[in-house]
């Protein structure tokens, strides 16, 4: 059985999202302020195909930069968090080991 070779260049990173990212924001604000390269003025509707296409793939490139961005965020949220958070919130609740003190003459009752 063969071995697949390693080929890092297909795979997305960090730098390949930004401009993914950048690329669908350039491409979606095209028309609107380059009207040359997009419009066609035998058009019938204000948008013209190239206009819509251009829309369009803007937001297909941009969303997959950013679903990359927002996935890499999701793995890194709960280092963040821990980096963050106080110890004292992180320990489990038995070592912990702290009753909860009331002032003399509260009464507690539970309910269900």
């Amino acid at each position: 059985m063969k071995s697949i070779p390693h080929v890092s260049f297909l795979i997305m990173n960090t730098k390949n999202a930004f401009g993914f990212l950048a690329l669908g924001m350039l491409m979606y604000v095209t028309p609107v302020f380059a009207q040359s390269l997009a419009a066609h003025p035998e058009a019938i509707l204000d948008a013209s195909v190239g206009t819509v296409w251009l829309e369009l793939m803007g937001w297909v490139i941009g969303g997959i930069g950013s679903t990359f961005l927002l996935k890499e965020a999701a793995v890194r949220l709960p280092t963040l968090l821990a980096m963050v958070t106080p110890a004292r919130l992180l320990r489990p609740i038995e070592d912990q080991g702290e009753s909860v003190r009331l002032p003399v003459g509260v009464r507690v009752s539970v309910s269900s």
